[in-house]
């Protein structure tokens, strides 16, 4: 395991596993990260003691299998439009795709080890181009932070959706027609014109970024 494996398992919230505790008792970096995060939640967990309405789980357990149903439908019609013709399209290696997937191998860590925004402000950055509560409708987010990207400032944000998680480039200075893709090192990047710059979605499960990068393209 590397540090950006760990990292985003870390900040997945599912727990350490047996190969992310090995890791982190050989890294110090991850050491003091897993410590910080465990402060955080503990902080968090006090925050949120308070009554829960009646009928709260059941409603909230309703509305993830409403959530899933609509992710996986988003998904089906991505694979099948790759079946009608789309393989050329994805058989392309695209500049800014590669470019995309090289942030996430080279840059991604170092983003989550900085620190999220707190939310206003990720709000306010995002909604010009790609408001924040138009991603929590897809999926549930867990870093947002500005960063370099392709001599613009970017937006690198970690989604988790119900099949995993994915990483986001929000692009509000880069406007695009048409959709983008590359493969590289096991990861694939769709790249997607939004009505005001552009998002690349990137991730390991090529179903999985195409169905995101769909549901959120203008």
């Amino acid at each position: 395991m590397i540090c950006l494996d760990y990292r985003r398992q870390l900040l997945a919230g599912t727990g350490e596993t047996d190969a992310m505790r090995v890791h982190r008792l050989q890294c110090a970096s991850c050491a003091a990260e897993w410590t910080e995060q465990g402060a955080f939640e503990d902080t968090l967990r006090e925050a949120l003691q308070v009554p829960v309405p009646a009928g709260f789980a059941e409603r909230m357990a309703q509305a993830q299998v409403a959530r899933r149903r609509t992710f996986l439908a988003v998904a089906a019609t991505a694979l099948v439009a790759a079946g009608a013709g789309g393989y050329a399209w994805l058989a392309r290696q695209d500049p800014l795709a590669l470019a995309c997937i090289d942030f996430v191998m080279k840059e991604e860590a170092k983003s989550i080890m900085l620190g999220a925004m707190p939310r206003a402000e990720a709000q306010a950055a995002l909604a010009p181009t790609l408001a924040l509560e138009r991603l929590e409708r897809v999926g549930e987010v867990k870093h947002v932070r500005p960063c370099p990207f392709n001599g613009q400032t970017a937006y690198h944000v970690v989604l988790a959706v119900p099949q995993g998680m994915v990483t986001l480039l929000v692009m509000p200075a880069t406007r695009m027609t048409g959709r983008r893709h590359a493969t590289k090192e096991g990861l694939h990047a769709d790249v997607v014109a939004l009505e005001r710059g552009s998002v690349g979605v990137i991730g390991a499960d090529l179903a999985v970024v195409m169905s995101v990068a769909g549901a959120l393209r203008a």
